[in-house]
Parts: C-alpha cells; structure tokens; sequence
C-alpha cells in the first residue's frame, strides 16, 4: 500500500472516529456533490442553498487501479450562493480527471427549486444545470429528494448530458443515511441503456456549516460510467466570512 492509499484510508478512519466526539448537530447546511451542486456524492439532490447564504469547497480525486491509488490526481473547487428564494447560482473549475490538465473553463451550475419545503418531512422538486458553457460535461437534470423521520434523505430523478453532442438520458437514485446526528452515509447511482455507475461514501459535519466526505466513484468499475474508478475527499464551508 503506498503513502496516498494509506492517506485516504486514515481519512476515512478519521471520519468515524469523529462521529463519537463531534457537537451534536440538529441542522446542517446543504453540501455539495463533486459538481460543486449540493447534492450528494455524484448526483444534485433538490436541496438548494438557502437566499443570501454561500458555500465554498474542494475536491481531491484520485484514480484507483489494482488496489492502490494512483499519484496523479485531479483537484475540483467550487462556489455556491443563493441569489434569491429558491435559486441557488454556482462555479466549478479545477483539473479533467482523465487528463489531470485544466479544465477549458470554469464553469457555471443553476438549480431553481420547485417546492418551498415548509412541512416537516418534504418532498422537494427542483431543476437544473451542470458544466454549463462546457463542450463535453453540460448536463441538465430534474431531481426529487423526500425527508423521513430519523434523517433518511431519498433523492431520485432524472439526468441528461451529451457526449459526442448525443443525448443520452439516464435514471438517478440516491440516499443518505444517518449514523448519528453529524456523521451520515452516502450512496447514489446513476443508470440508463448506455451507462451504469454506483458511487459510496461518509460524510461528516465537525460544525452545521463545516463538512468533510470521503467517497468511491465507481465503485463497481463499470466500464459504462461517467467516471473511471475513483477515491474522492472533499471538503465544504459555508458562509466562511
């Protein structure tokens, strides 16, 4: 095992070991999937980031083949605000995960909510946009996430993007589990006739608005999927100023 696979599994360690003596935490802030839209490891969940409040973050990615991480790695950071009651307005740029180059821009996310979520266990509905401006990685989505009792978030929709400029639609499914009220588990999924991809992972909130995961793109290693197969640690802050 060399030094950056032993890095990871000591940061999921860390992960655990923390939910024991973490602050207690009733309410937290949405954090984001690797697109920098809040959501959950790969795909937009219909939380959105509530109006006057912003979020920023990082990720760190790392291929995994044979067992072991590789050492070359792509790095992602991103921004998101709520420019106004129910819209939340983001970027992302960083590396290509496949050519560990930059990316040709940053680009911009959008998601507009079609639910006000004012019950105590909602069904949220919202739309939207990732990569926009990009050539080869826009997708646009519709999702649905309903709350449970206890913290079990279910989120499902529908996703679509465009390679080689073809649409190729695809199912979404995912769901958030909580171990305790700071640390949560994660897993989501997207599958259509051409693609299939099962991602997993922990989260971790040290504050409401302080969040760190570590998670496995890929973890079936599906030669039909939007990612090859991957380690991810990422972290997410809001309102840090």
């Amino acid at each position: 095992m060399n030094r950056r696979s032993l890095g990871f599994w000591l940061v999921v360690a860390f992960l655990f070991s923390f939910s024991g003596s973490a602050l207690a935490l009733t309410n937290v802030f949405p954090s984001s999937n690797i697109n920098g839209t809040s959501g959950l490891i790969r795909i937009p969940s219909a939380d959105i980031v509530p109006y006057k409040n912003f979020n920023v973050g990082g990720n760190y990615l790392s291929a995994f083949n044979s067992g072991v991480v590789s050492a070359e790695a792509a790095f992602n950071y991103f921004l998101n605000l709520g420019a106004y009651h129910g819209l939340e307005l983001g970027v992302v740029g960083g590396t290509d995960q496949l050519t560990k180059q930059m990316r040709e821009g940053v680009f911009l996310n959008a998601k507009l909510s079609l639910s006000t979520g004012d019950e105590p266990y909602p069904l949220l509905l919202a739309l939207g946009i990732e990569n926009l401006f990009s050539r080869t990685q826009t997708d646009v989505y519709m999702v649905a996430t309903k709350y449970f009792k206890q913290g079990p978030k279910l989120t499902f929709g529908f996703m679509a993007d465009f390679p080689n400029n073809k649409f190729r639609p695809m199912g979404m499914l995912g769901a958030e589990f909580p171990l305790s009220e700071n640390i949560f588990i994660l897993a989501d999924s997207m599958a259509g006739e051409q693609i299939l991809q099962l991602n997993a992972g922990a989260r971790v909130y040290f504050t409401p608005l302080l969040s760190l995961s570590a998670s496995a793109l890929n973890v079936l290693n599906g030669a039909q999927a939007k990612d090859p197969q991957s380690v991810v640690v990422s972290f997410n802050w809001a309102n840090p100023f």
